[in-house]
């Protein structure tokens, strides 16, 4: 099981997403503590420069956005991707607002 968490805004900013779950912890309603974790150099001095750039960029990025902020889970999609070939996927999506607290 997949699951992607949303802003529910009108560009549907990607929070973040987590793979391989094998139960589901979350329902609507629910209020997510969302933290960025600070980022070391040990992190990315392995890639190049203009990825390393990319990298450090990004993570500012989210961490204005949702450094130690709340959100609300608002609504919820449910998706089974079916394959002949292999075990069916569930991806579940879940569409969150700021929380007020």
């Amino acid at each position: 099981m997949n699951i992607h968490f949303y802003l529910d805004n009108e560009e549907e900013t990607q929070i973040t997403s987590m793979y391989d779950l094998t139960s589901n912890p979350f329902k609507i309603g629910d209020e997510i503590s969302l933290d960025v974790e600070e980022l070391y150099p040990v992190d990315y001095n392995k890639f190049k420069e203009d990825y390393r750039i990319k990298i450090i960029s990004d993570n500012k990025e989210l961490e204005a956005k949702f450094k130690r902020k709340k959100v609300k889970i608002v609504r919820e999609g449910k998706y089974v991707d079916l394959k002949f070939t292999r075990e069916a996927k569930l991806t579940i999506e879940y569409h969150c607002v700021y929380s007020d607290d």
